[in-house]
This record gives C-alpha cells, sequence and structure tokens, in this order.
C-alpha cells in the first residue's frame, strides 16, 4: 500500500486502523499532532477533550511519513488538517478499508 496509495489515503487508512477512531477524529489531526519522529500520534476528541496519543507501530512509520511529507511539500501550514483534501465522499469507504488493514496488521509479526 505504501508504494501504491495516495500518501494522504494510506495515511488516512493508518490513522483509521491504528486509532479505532472516527471520521471526525480523522478530520481534526494535524501536522503538528504526530511528533518528529513519527513514532507517536494524537487523536482528539470533540472540543479536544479526551485527546488520546497513540504509539505507531513499525509497519505504520513510512505510511506516516509520506502523509506528513505531502502535507508540507503543498504549502499547508502545521495547524490544518492533514486529511481535509481526501475528506470528500469516498469517505466511506475509508472505514471499510482500515477494518481489512488492521486485521492484516495484526496477523503480521512486525505489529508492535
Amino acid at each position: 500500500m505504501a508504494v501504491l496509495a495516495h500518501p494522504l489515503i494510506a495515511g488516512a487508512l493508518t490513522v483509521l486502523a491504528l486509532t479505532r477512531s472516527t471520521m471526525v477524529c480523522l478530520r481534526s489531526v494535524r501536522d503538528i499532532d504526530i511528533t518528529g519522529d513519527i513514532s507517536t500520534i494524537k487523536t482528539h476528541g470533540p472540543g479536544h477533550r479526551r485527546c488520546i496519543l497513540h504509539t505507531v507501530p513499525a509497519w505504520a512509520l513510512p505510511l506516516l511519513a509520506g502523509t506528513r511529507a505531502h502535507h508540507r511539500l503543498t504549502g499547508r501550514r502545521i495547524e490544518d488538517s492533514l486529511f481535509d483534501p481526501v475528506m470528500g465522499a469516498g469517505t466511506r469507504h475509508l472505514r471499510a478499508h482500515a477494518e481489512r488493514l488492521l486485521e492484516q496488521a495484526r496477523a503480521s509479526p512486525e505489529w508492535a
């Protein structure tokens, strides 16, 4: 997936699979919510209550690195949502694909 998918789609699927969050939470993830080494990502609850830090497993690092690089190369600010450009009509499919990604990742010996 890291080779074929658009970096924002790959990143969105990764965040949904890792965090089991909602599309609303996905929309609130910003560049500044990912640590510099991409080892941790923060998701936000409504009104920034119940924000949660999630450890990023090794298999997800290149996917989120691609998302961050795309975000920065397109000249967007670090405070902007990472995934706004892909939050159009196709988002209903993201959740189904994220579930499948999570199942495959958990079956992998690299799951950390």
